[in-house]
């Protein structure tokens, strides 16, 4: 598990070396990014390794799902047309918001529910440590 400091200087260095390797592809998450995520997340959620066997590839299905959505959202904001972006919107949100609730479901057949609680907290505090990183960095 990772201490918080220490997970920030692997993430730097990551990110430093991953962003100026050149352009990533953006159908597929970053799998740098993605195995520090991963590795924060589980650190986090002090999983035995029982369950974390049967965690990941659940853990991996349910980001890739939701991956799809939030990047069709992004792409949303380049049409030109308000109305089409607000339903648009809705509805891939409300697709999320389903997915939650079905994945929820799966993982409290492997994980307590307190560990699902701290899952979707660490995963909020990666989306931070991500996002102050990248606001250093200038990307």
């Amino acid at each position: 598990m990772f201490t918080k400091p220490v997970f920030s200087l692997l993430l730097a260095f990551t990110l430093f070396f991953g962003f100026t390797a050149g352009a990533q592809d953006r159908a597929k998450p970053d799998p740098q990014i993605r195995k520090l995520k991963i590795e924060y997340v589980t650190g986090q959620m002090n999983l035995t390794q029982q369950q974390l066997q049967k965690f990941l590839p659940l853990y991996n299905r349910y980001s890739d799902e939701l991956l799809v959505h939030r990047r069709a959202i992004k792409a949303l904001e380049k049409n030109p047309n308000s109305s089409y972006q607000v339903e648009e919107r809705q509805k891939l949100e409300q697709k999320m918001v389903e997915i939650k609730g079905r994945y929820k479901d799966d993982f409290l057949r492997i994980i307590t529910a307190q560990q699902l609680a701290t899952m979707y907290k660490a995963e909020g505090e990666f989306k931070n440590i991500l996002l102050n990183h990248l606001k250093k960095q200038g990307k």
